[in-house]
């Protein structure tokens, strides 16, 4: 992988299209579609769009480079857009998180994709968690929050 990435760099092109050239469908053999489906205001909150769309090659190359080939979930991809507050300083950047049905036990103090009583997703730390779905987040703002999670899913990487 190292080699591809070196080959790559002195060509100029994507590493998905040194991996093609040498017979290599993806890292561990196997396409992976990472879609953008979401963005991400500057409050932290998710926003679904009404159609995912591919990343581009780049966005994912470096995606698949983070996860690594031993991931074995669907990754779903989240774009920050937030011109002002906490979160511009990750404007445009890209965050990859999986689906996911219940609160994760890694997502527990740690920055998660967060689903909350009422359906509303949102980006934050996960301080502390209960069986009940009891929880305190924190916000990107840095302010502590009760809620009740549905869901909750680490998020893998980010791709500035």
């Amino acid at each position: 992988m190292e080699e591809a990435m070196q080959i790559a760099l002195f060509l100029g092109v994507p590493v998905s299209e040194v991996m093609k050239h040498a017979g290599i469908k993806d890292i561990d053999g196997v396409p992976v579609s990472i879609l953008l489906a979401a963005f991400i205001d500057e409050n932290g909150t998710l926003q679904g769009l009404s159609e995912p769309r591919p990343l581009p090659q780049s966005v994912i190359d470096k995606a698949k480079l983070a996860v690594g080939s031993n991931y074995d979930k669907r990754i779903i991809a989240a774009q920050v857009r937030a011109s002002s507050g906490p979160l511009s300083i990750w404007d445009d950047a890209v965050l990859l998180f999986s689906h996911t049905d219940y609160v994760e036990p890694p997502a527990i103090g740690s920055l998660s994709i967060c689903r909350v009583r009422g359906g509303k997703q949102i980006l934050a730390k996960v301080e502390r968690a209960r069986k009940t779905g009891e929880a305190s987040v924190i916000s990107p703002a840095g302010k502590i929050e009760d809620a009740i999670l549905e869901t909750a899913t680490p998020v893998i990487a980010l791709i500035p």
